[in-house]
This record gives structure tokens, C-alpha cells and sequence, in this order.
């Protein structure tokens, strides 16, 4: 993060959340037999340059609620905390990283700023390349794909029910009816995030509890 430029009262506050957001994805999600929980960590320039820091883990059937706890509680305010020290927070359905074989579960994220006009110039990416990595985050998270090329020249990702194409500055797809995305480049992590959250909602069967 000082890499990045980021102040040190905000690396305080991205060492406070994410405390928070790890402990209560070991206390409530990584028992049972279940994998530990992995931690993203990524930049975004859409909506607002910001550092994305996010922890996985296995338990979709727990999600995150504020307690409601009282400022001079000394137990559940955790998620309260996270509210008050960062840009945004919230939590999604979404599969798994580094696990083999995948696995589905939930990501709780939380938003920190970056310095104004972050990353400065915009990266020379060449889309080609863009196309190979986007196709290679998706498919590894379970997803089968291809990249192909359109009669433009444009080079376009065929998914499950879904196909994202890839012009010279931006990543563009359908994310429903009547609803038209598109993320820059450089955002590479956060296009690949959206896309499995979207292709998960509509080809992963909800979570089965065992007795």
C-alpha cells in the first residue's frame, strides 16, 4: 500500500478491516473440515481508484449481518467497524481462487481509496493479452470458455450463456436485460470477479446443509 501511495492513516484502517473481516471468517466459516479462507487483493479504477481486499470462504450459508451492537459492547461490532473505516463494503457469492478443485462460497470485501487519478497514464494493454487473462481467470474458477474473434476484428470470450468482448480500451458484456457493462483494461481482476459472481448466480445450485 505505500507502494501505491496510500496514506498511513489509511493503511491503519486496512489493517483494522481486514483483521476484522479475517476473524470472522476463521471463527464462523473455517470449521467443519472446510478450507481456509483465501485473501484477493486488487486495484480498480471503476467506480473510483480503490484497493479491493477480499476474503473468501467456503461457508455461503453464513452471510455477514451488523449486530447491532452498542458502541460500549466489547463483542459485535465488528462489521460496523469495517463500515466506518472504509469506502464501501458488502458481500458476494463467488468461488474460489486457489482451491483445487474449486469450490463455492462467499467473498466479503471491503473498499479502500487510492490517490486521485490512480494509476496515472493508462497502461498500454494490448487486448489480445487482456482476452488470454481474462479467459484464463474465468475458466480457472470452473468455468468452461473460449476466445475466438469477431468479423471486426475484436477479440470475444464465449462463456456459458454469456459473451464479453474485448475492444482496445475496455471490456464490454451483457449483464442481463437491458443492462450493458463495461470495465477498463487495467481492471482486469475486478471484470474477472464480476463475471464468475454472474455466471455462479445462474449455473451454481444453491448450498445444501447435511445433518
Amino acid at each position: 500500500m505505500l507502494d501505491l501511495g496510500v496514506g498511513r492513516d489509511v493503511i491503519e484502517d486496512g489493517k483494522l478491516a481486514a483483521s476484522e473481516v479475517v476473524t470472522n471468517a476463521l471463527r464462523h466459516a473455517a470449521s467443519g473440515g472446510r478450507l481456509a479462507p483465501e485473501l484477493w487483493v486488487w486495484a480498480r479504477t471503476v467506480p473510483a481508484p480503490q484497493l479491493v481486499v477480499s476474503v473468501f470462504d467456503c461457508a455461503r450459508e453464513v452471510l455477514p449481518r451488523a449486530s447491532g451492537a452498542g458502541v460500549l459492547d466489547e463483542h459485535g461490532k465488528g462489521l460496523e467497524l469495517v463500515g466506518e473505516f472504509t469506502a464501501e463494503w458488502g458481500c458476494a457469492l463467488t468461488r474460489s481462487r486457489v482451491a483445487d478443485p474449486v469450490v463455492v462460497g462467499k467473498a466479503v470485501w471491503f473498499a479502500l481509496p487510492l490517490r486521485c487519478g490512480w494509476p496515472g497514464p493508462t497502461p498500454d494493454v494490448h487486448p489480445g493479452a487482456a482476452a488470454q487473462c481474462l479467459l484464463h481467470c474465468v475458466t480457472r474458477r470452473g468455468f468452461p470458455g473460449l476466445r475466438t474473434v469477431d468479423g471486426n476484428g475484436v477479440s470475444v470470450l464465449v462463456l456459458p450463456g454469456l459473451n464479453v468482448w474485448v475492444h482496445p480500451q475496455h471490456f464490454c458484456w451483457t449483464g442481463g436485460p437491458g443492462r450493458y457493462l463495461q470495465r477498463p483494461l487495467v481492471d482486469l481482476q475486478e471484470t474477472a470477479e464480476h463475471i464468475v459472481r454472474w455466471l455462479g448466480a445462474i449455473r451454481v445450485p444453491a448450498p445444501v446443509r447435511t445433518l
